[in-house]
């Protein structure tokens, strides 16, 4: 993943992309620069920990081993300073601690199992997730089979007032936030669904973001991700608040961004 060459700004905060960035980090919004290391941990849980029990931190230095085994067996998650991508893979053990963890486990276990090459389909779609996956997480079935259908009418303009109430998205994927600074149309993410009681919709923030880790975790340990047939494209600047042109309805009449499916997935 190539790096973004954007200096540090914060009137990204602005933009419904990183709204639950600048409602959880308010710090973020009121940096002069960059956050250092020291202040990228302060943000992470108490606690957090890879599956061998070490601490997570934050580290300068380059991997001195491959990148997931050094994690694992350290706890020490190679940052590069005043980097867009490394501040937001920060950001993300932050909002999703378990997740985070369980991932890198299963990279370094695939490794184990395998050999570092060639690449498995499994450590192809941990990687693909870890870096564009996006959670979407409805408390209706049919509307998380409208996207993975690719009706896209259906999910973005016809059923347009259940975002925020009956159904929403929250990145997960790092590069997804990096992206985003410099958006284009044609803007692409991983969608995993995950289908959550009604009740889910009154809970604060917080809470939502720890009940998804959990959900996730779970789905990792048990082998969700050991193929992308579970991932489906998600249309990243058609998502209601997300980016202000969607607001018009001939937004998603764009057919070459919104495409059709030449065959329907099999349903969840």
């Amino acid at each position: 993943m190539t790096e973004t060459d954007v200096d540090w700004q914060t009137t990204f905060l602005d933009q419904g992309l990183y709204q639950d960035l600048a409602t959880l980090f308010t710090a973020l919004g009121q940096a002069a620069d960059f956050p250092d290391l020291a202040q990228l941990g302060q943000w992470l849980a108490p606690g957090t920990q890879t599956l061998s029990g070490q601490p997570v931190q934050f580290c300068a230095d380059a991997p001195s081993d491959y990148y997931e085994a050094q994690v694992l067996a350290s706890g020490r998650v190679p940052t590069r300073e005043r980097n867009w991508h490394d501040l937001f893979n920060a950001l993300a053990w932050a909002l999703f601690p378990r997740a985070k963890a369980m991932l890198n486990g299963q990279h370094v276990a695939d490794i184990d199992a395998h050999g570092l090459h060639p690449r498995t389909l499994r450590r192809d779609s941990l990687t693909l997730f870890d870096e564009c996956g996006v959670l979407v997480v409805a408390s209706d079935l049919s509307l998380l089979e409208d996207l993975r259908q690719h009706r896209w009418q259906s999910a973005f303009v016809a059923r347009r007032g259940a975002w925020g109430r009956q159904i929403e998205g929250r990145v997960f994927g790092h590069a997804v936030y990096e992206q985003g600074l410099t958006p284009y149309l044609g803007l692409t993410a991983k969608m995993f669904p995950v289908l959550v009681e009604a009740d889910y919709f009154a809970w604060n923030i917080k809470d939502r973001y720890g009940y998804l880790d959990q959900v996730l975790a779970l789905a990792l340990a048990g082998d969700a991700l050991k193929d992308k047939a579970l991932l489906s494209p998600l249309p990243l600047l058609g998502v209601p608040g997300w980016w202000p042109a969607n607001a018009a309805a001939d937004f998603y009449d764009n057919t070459q961004y919104f495409r059709s499916l030449s065959r329907p997935r099999p349903p969840l």
